[in-house]
């Protein structure tokens, strides 16, 4: 009969040659506590068996992702980590309702407690980083409204997932705010008439931010006297 979670076998009562099972467990538990499993995440979800997840301690992307992945892992208890060596794409870890996200470039330590839905992570995740601007009176065509200098690597998700913008008076039409790094932009944060707002980044992928960094929040080129109140907060996490 083997052990309940890590399926190692036993030594039975009358059994022969008892060191060939008791040396094959000690290495079970020394590969479960020590290797690293590299995994294919082009096909996604990826469904990892019970015999992947028991044999290794450390869980990484095979290579580069192309879009985020997610792995649904099995029922039974289990400790292992999850690195996630990819720059861009954030890997989820799921078990039945329960699903944590792993952000590009971070590591979690995972825990499975057996039950259908239990899964949950040590320590407190990822690290924001969240930065903006304000700008009480109504801008001037093309004017800078913000401009902040970033001192540490960070991400910004993809369609500025998580920002606000608000503004206390509306403009009479869309005003399409454009955010930019070193110059070039990266992002556009249109104010609507009804002072609603929509957010998009470049090709709406993640945009990475390095330290040194000089990001620009910029008016449209057509001034509109009518929007006042502007204040915008970037939702991003830290890389470093």
């Amino acid at each position: 009969m083997p052990s309940p979670n890590l399926a190692i076998a036993h030594v039975a009562a009358s059994q022969n040659q008892k060191e060939v099972t008791i040396n094959d467990a000690i290495d079970a538990l020394d590969r479960a506590m020590t290797d690293t499993l590299a995994l294919d995440l082009s096909t996604s979800p990826l469904v990892l068996s019970a015999t992947q997840l028991r044999a290794a301690m450390v869980l990484h992307p095979a290579g580069a992702l192309t879009e985020p992945a997610s792995i649904l892992v099995p029922q039974f208890r289990r400790v292992f980590a999850l690195v996630n060596t990819d720059s861009t794409f954030a890997i989820t870890v799921e078990r039945g309702a329960s699903a944590i996200a792993v952000q590009p470039g971070e590591s979690a330590l995972l825990i499975c407690d057996g039950s259908p839905d239990g899964l949950s992570r040590v320590g407190p995740g990822v690290a924001v980083y969240d930065f903006g601007m304000v700008a009480g009176a109504a801008p001037g065509a093309g004017e800078v409204l913000g401009k902040v200098v970033i001192p540490r690597p960070l991400l910004i998700p993809p369609d500025l997932a998580g920002s606000v913008l608000h503004v206390d008076t509306a403009p009479d039409a869309d005003f399409a705010i454009v955010m930019t790094r070193n110059g070039a932009a990266i992002a556009s944060l249109t104010v609507h008439d009804d002072a609603s707002a929509s957010l998009a980044t470049s090709a709406n992928a993640p945009v990475t931010i390095a330290a040194g960094d000089v990001i620009r929040f910029v008016a449209p080129a057509t001034a509109d006297v009518s929007i006042a109140g502007i204040s915008l907060t970037i939702a991003a996490r830290r890389l470093a």
